[in-house]
């Protein structure tokens, strides 16, 4: 049962996201709103190795893709969007991380999103061509993950240096849409041993 917990922020974002068309972040642009200063374009600096995350080690030690009492909080709003990828911080969390951000995007300067973008994978960020496509994908063809009031993460399913994790996530109305998200340990360079996504497709949702 903890495998299928459905957790509820009680948060609800004004923002568009995930269609049903399972792909992988990229693609496309949106225009800025010319009112409010947009989040900074994330640059790739040298992760944390530290673990930026004091209070975090603990849930880090426990989280292997169910939500649980101790770890469910353990990363909130809005300290969730100052977040990076360090070479501590288990897949599964690693996904933790990216739904609570995308939950928390502020639609006039797409933090949330730009969380997301720090913790995709350089394949990832290759396929989706800029940052700005990244952006103008998630809130195009990824709107229910910016609107969910709450989500669901199946069993995580870890196979060496690659694993792979179903997300369910649920609006205002219960209507439910279906994610997998692929992550990936990389492999040199500077974010080497950190786990990072390389895709969110869409999937039916299990019943």
């Amino acid at each position: 049962m903890a495998r299928d917990w459905v957790v509820r922020l009680g948060v609800v974002c004004a923002v568009a996201l995930l269609a049903g068309c399972g792909a992988l972040f990229g693609g496309g642009q949106t225009a800025a709103e010319t009112t409010v200063t947009p989040a900074a374009v994330p640059t790739d600096e040298t992760p944390d190795g530290a673990g930026e995350a004091a209070g975090l080690q603990g849930a880090e030690r426990e989280y292997w893709g169910n939500v649980t009492a101790a770890n469910a909080s353990a990363v909130t709003q809005p300290r969730v969007l100052d977040l990076r990828p360090t070479c501590r911080r288990p897949p599964g969390l690693v996904v933790h991380v990216q739904v609570l951000a995308l939950r928390n995007n502020d639609p006039a300067t797409n933090e949330g999103i730009n969380t997301t973008w720090r913790f995709a994978a350089p394949s990832n960020r290759a396929v989706a061509g800029s940052y700005d496509n990244f952006v103008g994908t998630i809130r195009r063809g990824f709107r229910p993950l910016l609107n969910a009031t709450a989500v669901r993460y199946g069993p995580l399913d870890r196979d060496g240096d690659t694993a792979t994790q179903p997300v369910t996530v649920y609006d205002a109305n219960g209507t439910a849409t279906a994610y997998t998200w692929y992550l990936e340990r990389q492999d040199g360079a500077r974010y080497d041993g950190c786990w990072m996504t390389t895709g969110v497709s869409a999937t039916p949702p299990s019943r």
